[in-house]
């Protein structure tokens, strides 16, 4: 608060004293008997004796009453007036004879006793105190307003904006306000919570593009060290000569351990997969031939026509989706492929059928789960998540894949979308 403030509430303060002080002097009681107040009231009861009520009274400063020759009470001004002549003796009252052409018709009894007077003084005195107490109360009131608006309620909010950005909620604002006493504090903090944001922002965005990498390079890897596998186990069972044939399971084994290291890395950026980039593109259909005969490392598939037609795909992840389906058929299947492919709606309709034993049914609405892994999985290496990882990628090329067990086999349907 400024020192213009505080000398305006000093001076306030002080005309409130100044006040009080008037008022107690004022409403002081007076013993002192004013002899033409007196005078004036007996000439105007004698002026008014008929008719008493008719009398203009109410500018005298003492209560009275009228009482006639026979003591009987024939008007009183107040009720704090004295209607009795004994006691107005006794408190030393007032009392006048009310004389008409040379007459008495009656007497007035003028309450000038200190003990009215100081009765008066009491009301007025408990008028001034409850005035006094209400304009402190309203002052105090409006003083703690001011108090509130200008310090208590500018720093909740700072105490409030401590805690949200403790808790992590960098998009909670300070309002600046005009002659806010934490104002430069408030523009620093909020500095600060910008500052943060950024900060974190740029953490969030280099931590996003580090998982994506592992996560790609995961993904990448696999593939060709499963074709690396898949050459060398046909290479093994081919091979005549013992000495190759050992070098043969040495490249078998390293390529099994770089897998298994791969898998444990992917593991680190599972929960990431959601965040994985994908960029689907318009390509031709054609390009599905080359995805098929790479990821055929013992030239079991067999593929039909592909229709011509341009397919929105992003060809990496594409890649990594059908050497799963086919890595998958070689490993719990080991029987030729059968690819076949037809248009439908707005997608290109893929089947790729092994004829192996499937799975059991109830475990079909299971296969695309994390980690799950069917009964005929429990002699083979892996993780679980070849399928997981394909409905992902196909989802997010705005695709479909489903499985089922058929007559023949085992039967894995690809739905790519047409451009």
């Amino acid at each position: 608060m400024n020192i213009k403030k505080i000398t305006a509430v000093l001076i306030m303060f002080f005309l409130i004293g100044c006040l009080c002080s008037y008022m107690v002097v004022r409403f002081q009681p007076n013993n002192k008997i004013d002899v033409i107040t007196i005078n004036r009231i007996v000439k105007e009861v004698s002026n008014n004796w008929n008719t008493l009520e008719t009398g203009h009274y109410k500018n005298y400063a003492y209560p009275f009453s009228v009482l006639s020759l026979a003591d009987t009470l024939l008007y009183q001004s107040s009720p704090d007036a004295v209607v009795f002549i004994k006691d107005a003796l006794e408190r030393g009252d007032t009392i006048m004879n009310i004389d008409l052409n040379d007459t008495i018709v009656g007497k007035v009894i003028i309450t000038t006793s200190g003990e009215v007077a100081f009765k008066t003084f009491q009301k007025d005195l408990a008028l001034l105190i409850l005035v006094f107490f209400s304009i402190f109360t309203l002052c105090s009131g409006l003083y703690f307003m001011h108090l509130h608006k200008r310090i208590i309620r500018p720093f909740r909010d700072l105490e409030e904006f401590a805690k949200e950005i403790a808790n992590g909620n960098l998009d909670f604002t300070l309002k600046l306000t005009e002659n806010n006493i934490f104002g430069a504090f408030t523009q620093s903090f909020d500095i600060m919570r910008e500052q943060l944001k950024v900060a974190k922002h740029q953490e969030f965005l280099a931590n996003q593009s580090k998982k994506e990498l592992v996560a790609s390079l995961s993904h990448d890897i696999k593939t060709p060290v499963t074709s690396i596998k898949l050459t060398s186990e046909l290479l093994i069972v081919t091979a005549k000569d013992d000495k190759i044939k050992n070098k043969l399971n040495t490249i078998y084994q390293k390529a099994e351990q770089i897998n298994l290291l791969v898998t444990d890395l992917f593991h680190t950026t599972l929960n990431d997969l959601d965040k994985l980039s994908v960029t689907p593109i318009d390509t031709y259909s054609s390009i599905l031939e080359a995805v098929l005969k790479e990821a055929d490392c013992y030239d079991k598939i067999t593929m039909l026509m592909i229709p011509e037609c341009m397919i929105c795909v992003d060809p990496l992840r594409l890649n990594q989706v059908v050497a799963n389906i086919i890595y998958n058929s070689y490993k719990y299947a080991n029987t030729a492929i059968s690819v076949q492919f037809e248009l439908k709606g707005s997608f290109l309709e893929i089947k790729i059928q092994d004829f192996g034993k499937g799975v059991e049914e109830e475990e079909l609405p299971l296969l695309f789960n994390k980690f799950y892994r069917g009964k005929n999985a429990a002699t083979e290496s892996g993780s679980g998540l070849g399928l997981y990882i394909c409905k992902k990628l196909v989802e997010q090329m705005e695709g479909e894949i489903y499985c089922s067990n058929n007559e023949q086999g085992f039967l894995t349907l690809l739905y790519l979308k047409l451009a």
